[in-house]
């Protein structure tokens, strides 16, 4: 195909060097590039090149070449049998054509890229540029909160924020783990009497922690007035359920197995039971907390996995997981500073369900890594959504709020490389939040969860079947651990210690003190067990 492509392209800038003919079949050829839409059309090369207008090398004539070679009448076949007959030098000609053809190729792909990428950024400014925008923007200047810089972070308050570190703050490192949790042990003892007396406004538990950089504060009585309103707006923030429920069936829906939706069901209704609509902040951070896990435990497997060597292919994986951790966490400071960690319930509830779930995670993830991406893919779906209702209705208060400092620090950063790494279904750079106000702030978080569902999309390569499929097998499953339960308690109620069917003891096929027995302890609530 390549020697073919050749060929064409020397037919045709032989023709283009040589006077015009009255032969019709040169008369036919044209060297002129086909349209852009017929470019597109074909696909390939052929639309890189025309979409960024760059013309045809045109290579000269060499004097090994015959000229009957090029000539209109001369068929395929036998151009190609007089280029087999060519001597060595002639072929070494060839091959730095050749080379300066993939040369020409590789900087219209690159162009090409260079123009897709202008392209992006073009269509994302002109439509941050809209009217409606830029009356935000007027509105948001005129918000007496527009110069506001504080945060209300309980953890916060006691472990810092990294971004606070400078030449005469330095971060040093953490005590030892028994220093550590005896202190954070007393602050939450004293916090956790505070809720069990039903006190939701102590420290600790309710009363939400006012924390104002020494740069941005001058003491003044108008200065502590703003913080306080401040807190006072962002309580008065809702989000519908039912808003999250509607976006969640007006999308495609996520394929997968019921062993997967089952619990992604629970855990969504969970996080509509125990959190009221009119304190988002507390579900956003609980969320956050648990969002980090799994790319914590994606990232302990596959370093397992290398260590006993069973799998290193995919090792730049982890630098894509690692990037993706690394953004769930400025979500949850970005909720924590908006003070989504105040009462002591949430902090352990958070903290606690985080630990079983990368513990669950890394069991599914040695069952099937597939399953264990497509349980992730539902839950980053579910937090688009639930970002997406926040911010369209609360569009209008988001606007005359300020953005975090950790959201400023983190997305407005020189260095974003960590930012472009776990973004795979774009080009690096493509994608530049500016944190203008909040409703910024959450436009680019219920981004990022999107861009978290298309890599996990890719990264479910493994071949398990249909989700029918994984349905069947399960209840197979689920069928013989129930039906050789019932046998065997039967056979107990009969006074046998198990049934002999062709030498195999029924009641021992379970493996009582094993792998089995154990499963069917766990479901032993079940009514037919």
């Amino acid at each position: 195909m390549m020697m073919m492509n050749r060929q064409l392209l020397g037919a045709l800038n032989s023709r283009s060097n040589r006077p015009s003919s009255p032969s019709p079949s040169s008369s036919s050829v044209s060297t002129r590039p086909p349209n852009r839409s017929a470019a597109v059309a074909a696909g390939g090369i052929s639309a890189v090149a025309v979409s960024v207008d760059i013309p045809l090398r045109r290579r000269p004539l060499h004097r090994h070449r015959t000229l009957d070679t090029h000539t209109p009448n001369a068929t395929t076949t036998q151009r190609f049998r007089r280029r087999s007959s060519l001597s060595p030098l002639s072929e070494s000609f060839t091959r730095d054509d050749a080379d300066a053809d993939i040369e020409a190729l590789a900087a219209a792909r690159d162009a090409a890229s260079a123009a897709y990428l202008r392209a992006i950024v073009a269509r994302d400014a002109s439509s941050s540029a809209s009217a409606s925008y830029d009356e935000a923007e007027v509105r948001y200047n005129a918000s007496p909160y527009a110069n506001v810089s504080c945060d209300y972070g309980f953890i916060q308050s006691n472990a810092g924020l990294y971004i606070d570190v400078s030449s005469t703050r330095l971060p040093g490192v953490p005590k030892s783990a028994l220093a550590s949790g005896v202190g954070n042990f007393k602050r939450e003892w004293a916090a956790m009497r505070a809720a069990m007396r039903g006190e939701n406004n102590v420290a600790g538990n309710g009363l939400t922690p006012i924390l104002v950089p020494s740069e941005a504060w001058s003491g003044t009585s108008d200065e502590a007035e703003l913080v306080s309103e401040l807190r006072d707006q962002l309580s008065e923030l809702e989000m519908s359920n039912a808003g999250v429920w509607a976006r969640h069936h007006a999308r495609p829906e996520v394929p997968a197995p019921w062993i997967i939706k089952a619990p992604y069901y629970a855990v969504t209704w969970f996080l509509d039971a125990a959190f009221p609509e009119n304190q988002p902040f507390r579900r956003f951070w609980f969320l956050e907390t648990v969002a980090r896990m799994p790319y914590f435990s994606y990232n302990t497997m596959l370093t397992l996995y290398e260590i006993l060597g069973w799998w290193r292919r995919s090792s730049e994986l982890r630098r894509v997981h690692f990037a993706e951790e690394w953004n769930e966490y400025h979500h949850l400071l970005i909720m924590e500073s908006l003070g989504g960690d105040r009462l002591w319930r949430d902090r352990f509830l958070a903290q606690h369900s985080a630990l079983v779930y990368y513990f669950v995670l890394m069991g599914l993830w040695l069952v099937s890594p597939a399953l264990a991406y497509n349980f992730s893919e539902l839950i980053e779906a579910h937090a688009v959504d639930t970002y997406a209702q926040f911010a369209d209705q609360n569009k209008h208060i988001l606007r005359e709020l300020p953005a975090p400092r950790i959201a400023k620090a983190y997305y407005e950063n020189e260095d974003l490389y960590l930012f472009d790494e776990f973004q795979t279904a774009r080009p690096r750079s493509s994608r530049r939040p500016v944190m203008r106000h909040l409703h910024d702030v959450f436009c680019a978080i219920r981004d990022d969860e999107g861009e978290h569902v298309a890599t996990m999309q890719e990264c479910q390569v493994e071949n398990i079947g249909t989700p029918a499929a994984v349905n069947l097998g399960t209840a197979a499953v689920l069928v013989f651990i129930a039906t050789n339960t019932w046998l065997q308690r039967l056979g107990e109620e009969a006074g046998m210690s198990g049934f002999e069917v062709d030498g195999l003891q029924v009641g021992e096929s379970g493996l009582e003190d094993g792998f089995i027995a154990a499963l069917f302890r766990l479901f032993s609530f079940l009514p037919f067990l």
